[in-house]
């Protein structure tokens, strides 16, 4: 009991040690959320860098506690009782050398033959300093070199570029396999990016969010993709508007899962990145990567700048009107044929050179501006009329629309819902794999005119590009929608489901703000968990006149609700159901680990019940079999409720037994045993017939007492 017992403290006092809060250890309703984090910090130990410094604290505190159970082993290995000492040295001396090795080796350093050096020291005091006199004077010393003298060799020989043993490589093959990537340049292809419903990112915000990844804001001519790169503190500052709300500035931390990716996943306006796992960088398109990719394990907090107008004041700002974005209202157009250069309608006072255009760069102005479109014909440094360009690329049937809906719009924030609208209408359906346009076709056209059928993709790139045709400026975002909410962890889980694309439209008194135009169908949308009470309250700002929110989206209903939908996404009102958030790689599971805890710990209590009580009365142990077997008898007829009197003899008890012969038989046995040693042993079928006769008449309830008063090993 005394050993249980220290073992028992020692471990409860691991813990707390580690730094792991007393409420997630005695709180039973948070003991899942305890093995979560352990499962989380486990799974992250493969990957992770030393010294740890990160977002994510469960790495960091499962490697404490690990340190603090190898002390707490190396103690009870080294006292625990054995006849004739006391411990097993060499054990203790392995867990210990695991526990002051492996953040050396991890961690390394230029003094590595002085760390040799002590840490042979140490092994030698450890194994024989109890052994040496009181004044072991040189004895010592010679102890000491010697130690020194085979430790040198060895270390010599182990220092080497590859290790013995690749632990990393052997805590990653334990791990998930095939983590997530994702390439984020549009295609309009079929769907062949991941889609196993693999956990990618735990992500601890108040408010859901659309997690970007990367910024598409150049239209090539017939996909989007990233513009050519310009100074980082440039980006940064042209993506925030003169007045930024600090009521809209965010701060969250994102734990990666099984996801390999060099971009640093944010939300909005990444104004920071903090305590980040890897090196850090700003890029040039105003983003954060990665020096090498993200990966399991790694974490990091970001401050974000992530606007939630309402729509009433959506409806009241300008877009683009000082011509900060300019850039965003441009696009290349190819040309169906090679027009020649007199052919092009161009601007008073260019001449270029003579020659044909196979394409222009159009430049849309702000919307309520009213000019024409320009187009540049770079190859024939002219410029021009941008509608006639228009007229003449793939595109011309796009270009209509965009007037059409624009001369019913008086507000920009009227032609964004018009936009949304018309990509809701009813011949548009959501499909992973379209229609492919014929060859030579341009995929966003046809997918606006011909085939109606396309993915978040095909979606945000149409809206998109009607949107800086009607003059809002206007990009395309890519990365993940908000998820699945798990309101044990109070954080959201992000699967390869949940990746998504979506439209970032600019307003002069907001700065970019997020619209989905992609249906309500789509698998990345149908992961956004129903919010908490609590959390659903900590949304954006709330519309008094009309009651929604925007700077995102509300969950659309089915194609063709009209304006009974906001194209723009509502923290308040997000209702989708989650389709197994909770659930994940990590180990938790759909019941409660506290109930298996509860249930070992009762197991166990009932079992060391049944052992106190088959042990019987305190006393010296029988010394021989037969003296045992004959304790084990009358301990046997007590547990089945058949109790004998006090003096109650062998031949009394076989005189009670008159049901079986073989039960008879098997006290006979044993009465014949004690006055000779030659005599036959009960038998198996005899003990078997015993049991059946003490659970005679009592139903399934004496079955069970007679297998635990007479269990099927034998005593003799």
């Amino acid at each position: 009991v005394g050993r249980a017992a220290a073992l028992v403290a020692g471990l409860a006092l691991a813990f707390p040690a580690a730094g792991l809060s007393l409420g997630l250890l005695l709180r039973p309703r948070r003991w899942d959320e305890l093995s979560a984090g352990i499962g989380q910090g486990l799974d992250a130990l493969a990957t992770v860098r030393l010294p740890y410094q990160a977002a994510d604290p469960w790495p960091a505190l499962v490697m404490a506690a690990g340190g603090a159970l190898l002390c707490v082993l190396a103690a009870a290995v080294a006292m625990w009782p054995r006849p004739g000492g006391r411990g097993y040295p060499f054990c203790a001396l392995a867990v210990l050398l695991t526990l002051a090795a492996t953040p050396v080796v991890a961690i390394g350093g230029p003094q590595k033959i002085f760390v040799g050096v002590g840490l042979a020291a140490l092994m030698a005091c450890f194994l024989w300093l109890e052994r040496l006199p009181l004044r072991p004077g040189f004895g010592v010393a010679a102890l000491l070199g010697i130690a020194l003298a085979g430790a040198l060799p060895v270390a010599g020989a182990a220092d080497r570029e590859e290790p013995w043993f690749d632990y990393r490589t052997f805590a990653e093959g334990l791990g998930p396999e095939h983590p997530a990537r994702f390439n984020w340049q549009h295609s309009y292809a079929p769907i062949t990016w991941p889609r196993d419903r693999r956990e990618v990112l735990r992500i601890k915000s108040d408010t859901p969010e659309y997690w970007k990844a990367e910024t598409l804001d150049d239209f090539g001519g017939d996909a989007w993709g990233e513009r050519p790169a310009v100074d980082s503190s440039q980006a940064l500052e042209t993506d925030l508007p003169s007045v930024q709300r600090p009521a809209w500035l965010r701060e969250f931390s994102v734990a990666v899962r099984r996801l390999r990716s060099a971009d640093v996943i944010g939300a909005g306006t990444m104004l920071g990145v903090d305590e980040p796992s890897r090196q850090v960088d700003p890029t040039d398109t105003g983003g954060f990567r990665a020096a090498g990719e993200l990966r399991r394990g790694d974490s990091y907090s970001v401050r974000a700048y992530v606007p939630h107008p309402t729509r009433a004041e959506l409806a009241a700002s300008s877009a683009g009107a000082g011509g900060r974005q300019s850039d965003d209202l441009t696009m290349r157009a190819p040309f169906r044929d090679d027009v020649p250069y007199d052919e092009l309608p161009r601007s008073p006072g260019t001449d270029g050179a003579l020659g044909v255009a196979n394409a222009a760069e159009i430049q849309f102005s702000p919307f309520g501006i009213g000019a024409p479109p320009q187009a540049s014909y770079q190859q024939l440094a002219i410029r021009g009329d941008g509608a006639y360009a228009l007229r003449r690329s793939p595109y011309r049937r796009t270009w209509r629309l965009a007037q059409r809906l624009r001369a019913r719009s008086d507000t920009p924030y009227q032609y964004v819902v018009a936009v949304d609208r018309y990509l809701h209408g009813p011949d548009f359906a959501y499909s992973e794999r379209p229609v492919q346009p014929p060859e030579g076709a341009a995929p966003l056209e046809s997918f606006l005119f011909d085939t109606h059928d396309g993915y978040c993709q095909h979606y945000s790139g149409a809206m998109a590009l009607l949107l800086r045709m009607g003059g809002i400026p206007a990009r395309v975002a890519t990365g993940f929608s908000p998820g699945g909410y798990s309101s044990r962890r109070k954080e959201w889980v992000v699967r390869d489901t949940d990746a998504h694309s979506w439209v970032e439209a600019w307003f002069d008194d907001y700065g970019w703000v997020t619209f989905d135009p992609t249906p309500g169908d789509t698998p990345a949308r149908s992961q956004i968990a129903a919010l908490p009470d609590e959390v659903r309250d900590a949304g954006a700002d709330k519309d008094k006149d009309d009651g929604a929110g925007a700077g995102g989206r509300d969950r659309p209903g089915k194609r063709g609700d009209g304006l009974k939908k906001d194209p723009t996404f509502d923290p308040t009102n997000v209702t989708a159901a989650s389709t197994g958030a909770e659930g994940g790689t990590d180990g938790e599971s759909a019941f409660r680990a506290w109930w298996l805890l509860l249930g070992a710990g009762f197991a166990a209590a009932a079992g060391g019940v049944a052992v106190a009580r088959r042990r019987g009365p305190r006393g010296p142990r029988p010394a021989t079999p037969l003296d045992r077997a004959i304790l084990e008898l009358e301990s046997a007829f007590r547990r089945a409720g058949r109790p004998a009197p006090p003096g109650t003899t062998l031949r009394q008890l076989e005189a009670r037994l008159t049901g079986s012969e073989d039960a008879v038989a098997y006290v006979r046995a044993l009465r014949a045993a004690r006055y000779s040693a030659a005599a036959p042993r009960p038998t198996v079928a005899q003990r078997r017939a015993l049991r059946r006769e003490l659970a005679y008449g009592l139903g399934w309830v004496g079955r069970a007492r007679a297998l635990w008063a007479l269990p099927p090993w034998r005593a003799m």
